[in-house]
């Protein structure tokens, strides 16, 4: 971290408060010039009001070079954004005619180690398909945004990618390695949303379903509050894991959305539940916890419950054995 100067800091700062005050004041100066009266009075007193208008000018020097940069800076972002007149290709990405772009830099530039950066189309940074959709491995977009090793895309309508039917309502992110930007063959779907109604684990899924790649091929899938009837509870599903694109189901984690009565457990609502080893694992809250109906009695803090879908009672393990932590668990 860089260090700064709390006296630096307080001096730039009076600098600026100073500027601040100097430019309405040199504007007031100039315009009292234009009015015949002031003027007049102006130069009978021209020591004092010519030492006034040297402070006000020399003082309002930051503002002005203030603005300055400030436009620079809205002329080169302006530059930076271009619509082509022609189809353009980049590697495989072929960008339309109209199709509005923005890029890292117009000049060549070199990164802190001397190496050549990217400029022109090559540093692309994000495309609007404004005129004609663009392709990503043969599915249109309306945009795509790039950058060194992930990219994100609009989809015109909902597209098979990698095994997943995404949704063309929220973004898709892919994952690539470094310089293969324009390369969307080695392109690798990182992130993408289902449309409410799709069929995931044996189940409809009322509202939207995000699925996000993990290693080994596995996927992280989550969703909203929504209940959902999901191996035979009524619940809130916070994750899912598959071992592929609609594959087999490796874990999940959720809660009650209602007391439940299974065999002889009692467990109110939200209490956490997860599937486990085959079975279910039912994790309540100290502060709501589950009742034995055998003896009548709550069960102690800091413990689940292992059952069978039939209700029967297999084990009591100690939270911190089976990977339950606070409220949530680790991804299996």
């Amino acid at each position: 971290m860089i260090p700064i100067s709390p006296t630096a800091m307080l001096l730039g700062a009076l600098f600026l408060l100073l500027a601040i005050i100097c430019v309405p004041g040199l504007l007031g100066l100039l315009g009292a010039s234009l009015h015949p009266r002031a003027r007049a009075y102006m130069l009978a007193r021209r020591k004092r009001f010519g030492f006034l208008a040297v402070f006000f000018i020399v003082g309002s020097l930051p503002a002005f070079q203030l603005l300055t940069w400030q436009l620079q800076d809205w002329y080169e972002a302006r530059a930076l954004v271009q619509r082509l007149e022609s189809e353009q290709v980049l590697g495989e990405l072929v960008l339309p005619a109209g199709t509005r772009v923005k890029i890292a830099r117009l000049e060549p530039d070199t990164n802190l180690s001397g190496d050549p950066l990217p400029y022109g189309l090559q540093s692309l940074q994000h495309a609007e398909f404004d005129k004609a959709p663009g392709k990503v491995r043969d599915v249109r977009v309306h945009s795509l945004s790039l950058d060194e090793t992930r990219a994100s895309a609009q989809l015109v309508e909902d597209a098979r990618i990698d095994g997943w039917l995404c949704s063309s309502q929220a973004d898709v992110t892919f994952r690539y390695p470094l310089g293969t930007q324009f390369k969307p063959a080695d392109w690798q779907l990182d992130s993408c949303t289902l449309a409410a109604g799709s069929e995931v684990a044996g189940a409809i899924w009322p509202a939207p379903v995000s699925v996000q790649a993990l290693q080994d091929g596995r996927w992280q899938l989550a969703t909203d509050d929504t209940p959902i009837h999901f191996q035979g509870l009524e619940l809130r599903i916070w994750n899912l894991w598959l071992d592929g694109p609609y594959g087999e189901l490796q874990g999940w984690q959720a809660e009650l959305t209602q007391p439940l009565e299974l065999g002889p457990m009692q467990y109110p609502a939200d209490t956490r539940v997860r599937g486990y080893q085959g079975n279910l694992l039912f994790s309540p809250y100290d502060e709501a916890p589950a009742m034995d109906r055998r003896d009548g009695q709550p069960l102690k803090p800091n413990v689940s419950v292992e059952q069978n879908a039939a209700g029967e009672v297999l084990g009591i393990h100690e939270n911190q054995d089976v990977g339950v932590i606070d409220w949530f668990r680790l991804v299996p």
